[in-house]
């Protein structure tokens, strides 16, 4: 609960007015506060507040303790969660050194469970599915959490929240512990804690969040023992206590105290497997809590009312975060962005502020410009649609257009491009939920809506945009291929798919549209070429596909279908050619370039001249679990796998460079090639690397955007220093800075 300010204590920190106090520890204190610029809102009594970490008075404090506060703050700042409290400033190097975050108005949960007693098991599954998106949110930026524990996590009305990254780390951060020193709260900590922090990986926080969620049904923790070697020793050899634990729960406990860290469920799997279907809304907390919330915002207000307002003046000038010199500077970065949001606004910032919240024509809200004119000509890009094209974002000497004039950062709402989109001038059409979206690329104005046509779903593959020609973006539409006029959305052409499901596998080259329609019901189908240059727009010839699932590539005057096999195909009459041949081939994420057939294998990639097989080479021999790869062009293949990135001339195969970091087990991501950049992206974050780096090649500063995580990863579309993004989650269309 909040108690007095003491009397004669502190009044002021920084440009916050102390209000009451939360708690202390033996170095420092944590306030109820408020900015002094930011004085009570009418109608929301606790808007403004924030929750102020400080030190004690008087402490002598040295480098090392500045340092490690200041990694405090970039851990805070770096995490971009509704599950975790949201920084809002931060000040290392001052007197009196501070962080505030958001105020949480409730127990923690710890406190809950002395006053209440153990959550049953529907609140318990609720709790953990929460605290382990907060862990997959920070692992995402590459932080970990280091001493999740009960007092660890407020809980509020609409869930949990994670708090205190007094002992967080950036994955690559050096280490601060000395050796033999075990960082953590005991009965909470992971054997890798024990064995030294060195050892430390994200699967160490999924270990706490175990015992926590056990302390949480049981009402004690699973290694609680008055001994303090008795529980390093239980936590060393995985003997955990969990009776009390319902069954139904127990085996989900289990997973996550398995002695070995790759034994235990990820974070996004560990949600998935205390519940299912999601969180319910509202959040399912027993009367009990509530009561304790309803406490705390009782208390909170008398705190705040008792305190008279400063007198109004003008806000001081806001004190920068100090930047380390950092070979990534992702966390610096997106922390200095969290300090200065507020007095500079969000709207021109990278990372997760792009197209968040911002004021503007976002969330696919008609545009200021959206009753202008649009024009039809200009370049065009469509990802993917090509799978051969990896290049289609600009040459490594030159970029494809400049971004579209009075462009800013942008968001559309939900359900606007789970199938994809295309950029055409300065138009982006999307496909998704809501049907045939044009959007304003400049501010994500809506120009025009093509409703989802009523009549049985044909999947993701069948409703994709397919290609923009002439000033025609041409869609599939249910069981037809349908062109829209790009300024204004009206249809101008329509074809009848021949025979079956729609649009799967679509590829466009050189004027024509390479599509597989699948007979409804069954295993066959029928691989067309339809062109829709010229006036006539004829069918250029159809033959028989009867492999699913499969990729469609095209170019250099051929198309490829890989499946289980390799077929090629004479791009201008259908003729089958001798190629890779009918045997099963391992060809993951394909791309052709120059007549080459670059696939991801079990064990590297695998380079095939589709006219002469019998040369099939192999580049980046040992990588495993790759993702797609682009190639540059000049013959610079790049492709990443979970802890690498890695670039390779397709001529010879010599490794041009490469990064390597062993803790980033999970992050991967598909490749596009943009100016002399190769960016790579995975569910909510881009790196960038120098496509003429030499050796080890770290990432740039990279961004973080704020998309659904977990899902598979957006679509990306880059032209100059503009990104357009694309969930397949929810259907969110985004733009924002590249890094």
């Amino acid at each position: 609960m909040i108690e007095p300010l003491p009397p004669g204590g502190r009044t002021r920190i920084g440009p916050y007015r102390l209000l009451g106090l939360l708690g202390a520890g033996g170095m420092g204190e944590v306030y109820l506060a408020r900015a002094e610029s930011a004085p009570p809102v009418h109608g929301e009594p606790l808007a403004g507040l924030v929750a102020l970490k400080t030190v004690l008075a008087g402490l002598d404090l040295d480098d090392g303790f500045r340092v490690r506060f200041r990694r405090e703050i970039a851990a805070a700042g770096a995490v971009r969660s509704p599950h975790s409290a949201a920084l809002v400033g931060g000040d290392a190097t001052g007197d009196t050194p501070w962080l505030a975050t958001e105020y949480v108005p409730g127990p923690s949960l710890a406190e809950a469970v002395s006053r209440t007693g153990p959550l049953p098991e529907a609140v318990v599954r609720a709790v953990g599915s929460h605290l382990a998106l907060a862990l997959a949110d920070m692992h995402a930026v590459r932080v970990l959490h280091r001493d999740l524990k009960p007092g660890n996590v407020l809980l509020g009305d609409d869930g949990p929240k994670v708090i205190d990254f007094g002992i967080a780390q950036a994955f690559e951060a050096t280490r601060l512990t000395r050796t033999g020193v075990v960082v953590g709260s005991p009965g909470y900590i992971s054997p890798e804690h024990v064995n030294g922090s060195r050892a430390l990986v994200p699967a160490s926080d999924v270990f706490c969040l175990g015992a926590v969620l056990a302390f949480a049904a049981r009402g004690r923790g699973p290694f609680d023992d008055p001994d303090m070697a008795a529980v390093i020793f239980r936590i060393a050899h995985g003997e955990p206590e969990l009776d009390g634990v319902p069954a139904g729960l127990r085996a989900v406990v289990e997973r996550c105290l398995a002695p070995r860290p790759e034994d235990r469920p990820t974070p996004y799997e560990l949600a998935g497997l205390l519940l299912p279907g999601g969180v319910p809304a509202p959040f399912p907390w027993h009367d009990a809590l509530r009561e304790q919330f309803a406490a705390h915002a009782e208390r909170a207000l008398r705190c705040a009312a008792s305190v008279p307002a400063a007198p109004s003046r003008p806000p001081a000038p806001p004190r920068p975060l100090p930047v380390r010199t950092r070979r990534r500077g992702r966390l610096v970065a997106v922390a200095a962005i969290a300090v200065v949001c507020a007095v500079l606004g969000a709207a021109f910032l990278p990372g997760l502020l792009d197209g968040d919240g911002a004021d503007g024509p976002a969330a696919g809200r008609p545009g200021a410009s959206a009753s202008e004119p649009v024009s039809a000509s200009g370049p065009t890009v469509v990802p993917g649609a090509d799978a051969g094209r990896t290049d289609d974002f600009g040459g490594r000497d030159g970029k494809l257009s400049a971004r579209p004039a009075g462009w800013k950062p942008w968001k559309s709402g939900e359900d606007t491009g789970e199938y994809g989109c295309v950029l055409s001038a300065a138009v982006l059409v999307c496909s998704g939920e809501h049907g045939v979206t044009a959007l304003d690329a400049a501010t994500g104005g809506e120009r025009w809506n093509v409703p989802e046509e009523p009549g049985p779903q044909t999947g993701a593959d069948g409703r994709s945009i397919a290609a923009v020609e002439d000033g025609t973006v041409y869609a599939f539409v249910r069981d037809e291929l349908v062109g829209l006029r790009l300024t204004d959305g009206k249809e101008v052409w329509r074809r009848t798919v021949p025979g079956g499901r729609p649009g799967t596998g679509a590829v466009y080259a050189d004027g024509v549209i390479y599509y597989v329609a699948r007979a409804r019901g069954g295993s066959a189908g029928t691989l067309v070429a339809q062109q829709i240059s010229g006036g006539e727009k004829p069918q250029k010839w159809g033959v028989d596909h009867d492999e699913f699932p499969f990729t469609l590539l095209a170019g250099d005057g051929r198309v490829v279908a890989v499946g289980s096999s390799i077929r090629v195909f004479d791009a201008e009459s259908g003729e089958r050619l001798p190629g890779v041949g009918e045997e099963r081939t391992e060809c993951g994420h394909p791309v052709l370039e120059d007549g080459e057939l670059i696939c991801v294998a079990r064990d590297g990639l695998t380079v095939t001249d589709i006219a002469a097989p019998a040369g099939r080479r192999t580049l980046a021999e040992g990588m495993k679990g790759a993702k797609k790869p682009a190639v540059t062009a000049d013959g610079t293949v790049v492709v990443s796998a979970p802890g690498e990135v890695r670039a390779f001339r397709l001529s010879d195969g010599e490794e041009v460079w490469h990064h390597v970091d062993t803790l980033l087990d999970e992050a991967a991501g598909d490749v596009s090639i943009v100016g002399p950049r190769a960016l790579v992206h995975a569910e909510v974050t881009v790196d960038a690397y120098e496509l003429d780096a030499d050796g080890e090649n770290p990432p740039e500063t990279g961004k973080i955007f704020s998309l659904p995580v977990g899902g598979p990863p957006p679509s990306l579309i880059a032209v100059d220093e503009a990104l357009f993004l694309s969930s397949p989650g929810d259907g969110t269309v985004l733009s924002g800075f590249a890094p």
